[in-house]
C-alpha cells in the first residue's frame, strides 16, 4: 500500500449475520488495501430457523459466528439490538444508526436494496435500507443529548445487486477473484446458520456470472448512481 495512501472508512449495514455474502469480498479487498471495514447489524439474527436453542442461546451461536467472521475479512462487527423480524423503520432507529455513522464517518456504505425476490425480499432487510437512508441523513445533524459530532462529508451508498437487475449497465463491478479462498472459508463458518439455503453455490455462481460480464474469474456487483467497468474497490 502506497504510504501515503489516506484510507477510506468502509461501513456495511445489514440486518442478521451472514447477509454480508452478497459483499464480503469487496469487503475483503478494502480491508486488504487498508480501509478502515466495519459491519453494522441491526440484530443478533436470533430467530434464524436452522440453529437450535432459544433466542438467548441463538445470540450467542451468532456471536461467536461473527468472532470469527471479523478475522477473515479483516474487519470491526457491530452487532445492534432490534428485534430479528422486528425491524422497522422509525426515526428513532435510524438515529441509532446516525450514531454510529457519526462514530465512523463513513466514506462508503453498502447496505440492503429494496428487493421484492424472496431471501433478499425479508422485511428486515427492506426495512433496512429505509433505516440507512434515514441515517445518512439525520448524522448531518446536531442532537441536544449527544456529543457526537455531525457528519456532513458525501457519501457514496452501494447496494449489492444480488441478481434481480435486469439492466446492467447500471453495475458496478468489483473483481473478488484474490478472495475466492477467504470467501469459502467465510461460508465454512455460517453454513450452519444458511441451513438448507444453498447459499455458498449461489453466491459461487453468482460471482462466477458477475465475473464472465467484467472479463475477470470472479466478481461482485453493486448499484449505485454512477457505473462503470471492473475494478478492485468501490469509491
Amino acid at each position: 500500500m502506497n504510504d501515503n495512501y489516506k484510507p477510506f472508512n468502509v461501513v456495511a449495514v445489514f440486518a442478521h449475520p451472514d447477509d454480508e455474502a452478497g459483499a464480503v469480498g469487496t469487503l475483503m479487498n478494502h480491508s486488504d488495501r487498508g480501509d478502515n471495514v466495519y459491519v453494522i447489524m441491526l440484530t443478533h439474527g436470533e430467530n434464524a430457523s436452522s440453529l437450535k436453542g432459544t433466542h438467548d442461546e441463538i445470540k450467542l451461536i451468532r456471536q461467536g459466528h461473527v468472532n470469527q467472521i471479523e478475522k477473515i475479512i479483516g474487519a470491526q462487527y457491530r452487532l445492534m439490538d432490534l428485534p430479528d423480524s422486528g425491524v422497522f423503520p422509525s426515526v428513532e432507529n435510524a438515529k441509532k444508526v446516525a450514531r454510529i455513522f457519526k462514530q465512523l464517518k463513513p466514506d462508503i456504505i453498502i447496505t440492503w436494496g429494496k428487493s421484492s425476490t424472496i431471501g433478499t425480499g425479508h422485511p428486515d432487510h427492506r426495512y433496512t435500507h429505509d433505516i440507512v437512508l434515514d441515517a445518512i441523513s439525520y448524522a448531518r445533524y446536531n442532537e441536544d443529548d449527544s456529543n457526537l459530532e455531525p457528519h456532513r462529508k458525501p457519501i457514496s451508498l452501494y447496494t449489492p445487486n444480488i441478481g434481480d437487475d435486469p439492466n446492467i449497465q447500471n453495475c458496478v463491478y468489483v473483481d473478488v477473484t484474490e478472495q475466492h479462498e477467504r470467501i469459502m472459508e467465510f461460508f465454512n463458518v455460517y453454513e450452519e446458520a444458511y441451513g438448507e439455503w444453498p447459499v455458498r453455490a449461489y453466491k459461487l455462481a453468482g460471482m462466477l456470472m458477475t465475473g464472465r460480464m467484467a472479463y475477470v474469474k470472479y466478481a461482485e456487483s453493486f448499484k449505485k448512481i454512477n457505473w462503470g467497468t471492473a475494478r478492485k474497490y468501490l469509491d
